[in-house]
């Protein structure tokens, strides 16, 4: 059971859903007019200027200890120019809802790779739980049927690689919470990503035509860095200091129903019956295997 303090910090995480559910539907809107790199270079300067101002007015704008400073460039690597480029790419191609309900099965890969390298024993109800899971996953990629046009394809594909970093991102992250407050944890990840990602974004960013980025495109960019990359990623940090990773992670089952309602109601994208079945058997399966 959880205590009192414990559920009030899983409210905050469901409630910050509400902004971060947005984000499949506002990086659809951006990559219209931007680039996936130059959005991604505009989008984690913003965020980690943000950080670093934070960071400097909390006293926390240092190096980490000698011993951690490995993690933290794993961190680093893993969450800007791994997680978010292989977003960015495979959001241009896929549809808004499928990036959602990828990213909701999270949960179920953060359970495997706490058994493969946390020690953590799998019970029947865990075991269950991963099945129905990625057979929902499995579901939706065939949600337009074998034919449908390989952009969307690799979309998908490169959405779930990115699932697998952003969950070693959370192991990752909640060891070195133990250690660390969440804005430093946060704030360094985002501002030493975007370091490593200027080799690659910076030529995109000198290479976009601006005349083609609007209003839309500049708000869906704004969206991504300050609600997204501060707000939603400070939250998940705060979140994984207080409770378990599998606890926290499971607030993401809240995304592909928001997701796919926006999508719907902006971009047209279909509910078909195919892709309702996947969802409830990804989040079926996530149920069993917190239960688990």
């Amino acid at each position: 059971m959880l205590d009192r303090q414990q559920r009030t910090v899983l409210w905050v995480l469901i409630s910050a859903q509400l902004a971060i559910s947005g984000t499949y539907l506002m990086a659809k809107i951006g990559l219209r007019e931007f680039t996936p790199l130059s959005f991604g270079f505009y989008r984690f300067l913003l965020a980690g200027l943000v950080f670093v101002a934070l960071m400097a007015a909390r006293g926390q704008l240092r190096l980490p200890q000698p011993g951690d400073r490995k993690q933290f460039l794993w961190l680093a690597l893993l969450v800007v120019p791994l997680n978010q480029g292989l977003f960015l790419y495979g959001m241009k191609y896929t549809l808004a809802s499928h990036g959602a309900l990828f990213y909701s099965t999270t949960p179920i890969l953060i359970l495997v790779l706490s058994c493969l390298f946390l020690g953590e024993r799998p019970t029947a109800p865990k075991v269950l739980g991963i099945a129905l899971g990625f057979a929902g996953v499995l579901l939706v990629l065939s949600d337009r049927g074998l034919g449908l046009s390989r952009d969307t394809l690799m979309g998908d594909g490169l959405i779930l690689v990115a699932v697998a970093t952003w969950a070693l991102y959370t192991i990752l992250s909640k060891r070195l919470l133990t250690r660390y407050p969440p804005l430093y944890v946060t704030g360094f990840s985002l501002a030493a990503g975007f370091l490593f990602f200027v080799p690659v974004g910076l030529p995109a960013a000198l290479r976009q035509d601006y005349a083609a980025v609007t209003r839309a495109g500049l708000a869906s960019l704004l969206y991504l860095a300050l609600l997204t990359s501060v707000l939603g990623y400070l939250i998940w940090n705060w979140g994984l200091s207080k409770l378990e990773a599998s606890k926290v992670s499971v607030v993401s089952n809240l995304q592909p129903i928001i997701a796919a309602m926006l999508g719907w109601a902006f971009l047209g994208e279909p509910v078909t019956a195919r892709f309702a079945l996947g969802a409830a058997l990804a989040m079926a399966g996530v149920f069993l295997t917190e239960r688990g």
